[in-house]
C-alpha cells in the first residue's frame, strides 16, 4: 500500500505554514527535515513548513513517487478553521519599557486569500499579531537611524539590529541607535515586514521657519513670468531630452528644476547667466533654504545637461562644482565567505539565485529580469538586457551554474522568466534580499551589507586573479572605467606584496 500525506494550510506561531500529516514513517519524516526551516509541532502531532511557493513547489519535488499527496485541504472553497492562539514566549522587555500582554481570545476576520480561488470567500478565525509596530526615525543629516518599539516584541529583533555592528541604547528614549544608510534602513524595514510586523518610519520635518521660508522664497520666484529666451531654452531642452530616451521622471523633474532657474533670472537671455551667478543661485535658493545634497545635484545635473547641449557661452561646465559626497568603498566577501553564502541553503531556486548572481556578477534587478531566452547555452553565456543606463552586455556563465539551472528548471518549470514569484510573473527585488540575508544567516557573517555585495566581491576576485581592469569593466557593464577602478582599492592582488615595517622591527 502506497504511503500518503495530507498537506492543510494552517495559522500557526504568528504565522502561514503548511502541515504535512503522514503516519508516521521514518522515510517521509527524513524528507521533510530535509526542506529548510521544517519543525514539528506538539499542538498538531505533525511537521510544517513556511507556507510559500518555493516550500510547496519542493515538497511536490520529493515526495514524487514517494507518497500519495492529499491537497483536498489545500484548494476547498469553503474554510472555517479555529486556530489555537500561537504560545506566547515571554520576553525581557527593554529598560523601563511596558509591554501588554497578547490577547487570550481568537478574532474572527474575513479574508481573500490569492491561494484560494478568487469567486470564494474564505471565513477564518485567527489571533491578533502578538508584536507591535516598529518605528524608524531617520535623520539623514547627522547620519543617524533610531528603532524604537512600541510595545510587545520579540527578542531575536534585539539581536538582529546588534547584527548591523556599532550601536547604542538610548534609556530615555528607549531607542536602538544605528549609523544610517540606505542599506541598513531597507535591510531592517524588509526584516521586519516579512515577519508581518508594521513598520513606521518617520523622517524629520523642516522647522516651521525653514519651511516657510522655502515656501515664500519658492512661490515668489514660480510667480516670475518667463521671457523669451526662457520658453526658448525649456523647449530646447525637452526636445533634447525626448530624443536621448531619457525616462519620463527625469524629463519631469529636469524642466521643473531648469525653469525654476531660469525664472530666478527672468529678466535675462539663459545664455548670459555667468558661472558667479550660478554659484549664487545655488548658495542663495539651495543652500540656504536647507536642500538636500542630492536635490542639489539634481539642479547642477539639469543646468549642466542645458549648458551642454547649448553651446555653454559664458558657463564652463568644468567649474560648475556638486557638494562633497562621502563614497565608502565597497564591501566585499573572502572567497571563502562567498563559498560559505552560495552552500548555506538547500532550496535549489534560492541556491541558483545566489551562484548566478555572485558568478555573473549581476545587480538584483538584472537577475530578477532574467527570461529564459536570455540564456545562450550553445555560447554559454547570459544577455543582460537593458541594465542600468539601458545598456545591454554579455556575461559568461560557468559550467557548474549550468547544471544548478538544469536541476532548478526540471524542479519548478519556470514559464518566463528563469526566477518566477508566487503568482507567476517575474520574482520581486524584495524577495531576492530575503533570501540573501537568510544565506547570511545560516553562513553566520554578521556584516551590514546588501546583495550588490556580490557583485563587488565577484568584481574584486576577477581583479586579484589578474583580469584587466577593462575587461571587468565590460563584464558589469560600468560605462566609465573609474567606476571600476574603485575595486583596485580592495583588491588584495598588490596589497599582498607589500612588505610592513614592522617585520624589519627587532620587537617582541
Amino acid at each position: 500500500m502506497k504511503k500518503k500525506i495530507i498537506l492543510k494550510r494552517i495559522f500557526h506561531r504568528g504565522m502561514r505554514r503548511i502541515l504535512i500529516s503522514y503516519k508516521y514513517d521514518a522515510e517521509l519524516t527524513s524528507l521533510v527535515r530535509s526542506i529548510t526551516g521544517s519543525a514539528y509541532s506538539d499542538t498538531y502531532k505533525s511537521w510544517y513548513v513556511n507556507d510559500n511557493e518555493e516550500n510547496l513547489k519542493l515538497i511536490f519535488q520529493i515526495f514524487r513517487g514517494k507518497a500519495d499527496i492529499d491537497i483536498v485541504a489545500l484548494t476547498q472553497n469553503r474554510v472555517k478553521e479555529v486556530v489555537k492562539p500561537p504560545e506566547f514566549k515571554k520576553e525581557k522587555p527593554l529598560p523601563d519599557h511596558k509591554v501588554e500582554p497578547p490577547p487570550d481570545n481568537p478574532v474572527i476576520i474575513e479574508s481573500d486569500d490569492d491561494l484560494f480561488p478568487s469567486d470564494s470567500t474564505i471565513r477564518k478565525v485567527v489571533t491578533r499579531t502578538r508584536f507591535s509596530p516598529v518605528e524608524f526615525r531617520i535623520n539623514e543629516h547627522d547620519g543617524r537611524l533610531a528603532i524604537r518599539f512600541t510595545g510587545f516584541y520579540d527578542q531575536d529583533w534585539i539581536e538582529e539590529i546588534k547584527s548591523f555592528g556599532r550601536y547604542s541604547y538610548d534609556k530615555v528614549n528607549m531607542e536602538f541607535l544605528l549609523p544610517w544608510s540606505v542599506m541598513t534602513g531597507d535591510s531592517l524595514s524588509d526584516y521586519f515586514s516579512s515577519r508581518e510586523v508594521e513598520v513606521k518610519i518617520i523622517k524629520p520635518a523642516p522647522t516651521d521657519i525653514l519651511k516657510k521660508s522655502r515656501r515664500e522664497m519658492g512661490d515668489e520666484i514660480r510667480n516670475r513670468a518667463l521671457n523669451e529666451k526662457g520658453i526658448a531654452g525649456l523647449e530646447l531642452i525637452r526636445q533634447y531630452l525626448d530624443e536621448v530616451r531619457y525616462s519620463t521622471r527625469t524629463n519631469e523633474s529636469y524642466l521643473a528644476l531648469l525653469e525654476l532657474f531660469f525664472k530666478y533670472y527672468n529678466e535675462k537671455d539663459p545664455l548670459d547667466i555667468s558661472m558667479d551667478e550660478v554659484s549664487e543661485f545655488v548658495y542663495d535658493f539651495i543652500v540656504t533654504n536647507g536642500y538636500s545634497v542630492s536635490y542639489q545635484n539634481q539642479m547642477i545635473s539639469a543646468i549642466k545637461t542645458y549648458y551642454r547641449i547649448s553651446g555653454k557661452k559664458k558657463i564652463d561646465l568644468e567649474l560648475i562644482e556638486r557638494p562633497r559626497r562621502s563614497r565608502a568603498l565597497p564591501k566585499v566577501f573572502s572567497k571563502e565567505e562567498v563559498k560559505r553564502i552560495l552552500n548555506s541553503t538547500r532550496n535549489t531556486k534560492h541556491k541558483l539565485l545566489l551562484w548566478i548572481i555572485y558568478s555573473c556578477g549581476l545587480r538584483r534587478s538584472e537577475a530578477t529580469n532574467i527570461r529564459l531566452n536570455d540564456l545562450d547555452r550553445d555560447r554559454s553565456v547570459l544577455h543582460i538586457r537593458e541594465g542600468k543606463g539601458r545598456v545591454d552586455r554579455i556575461v559568461p556563465v560557468s559550467g557548474k551554474v549550468w547544471d544548478k539551472l538544469d536541476e532548478y528548471i526540471d524542479g519548478f518549470h519556470p514559464v518566463n522568466y528563469l526566477f518566477e514569484g508566487q503568482s507567476g510573473g517575474r520574482y520581486s527585488v524584495e524577495s531576492v534580499y530575503r533570501v540573501f540575508k537568510d544565506a547570511l544567516y545560516k553562513a553566520g557573517i554578521k556584516k551590514d551589507v546588501g546583495v550588490h555585495s556580490l557583485r563587488h566581491s565577484y568584481a574584486t576576485h576577477l581583479h586579484e586573479t589578474g583580469l584587466d581592469i577593462r575587461y571587468i569593466q565590460e563584464l558589469l557593464g560600468h560605462r566609465s572605467s573609474r567606476t571600476t577602478e574603485i575595486y583596485t582599492h580592495v583588491s588584495r592582488r598588490n596589497l599582498i606584496q607589500v612588505r610592513s615595517p614592522i617585520e624589519d622591527m627587532d620587537v617582541k
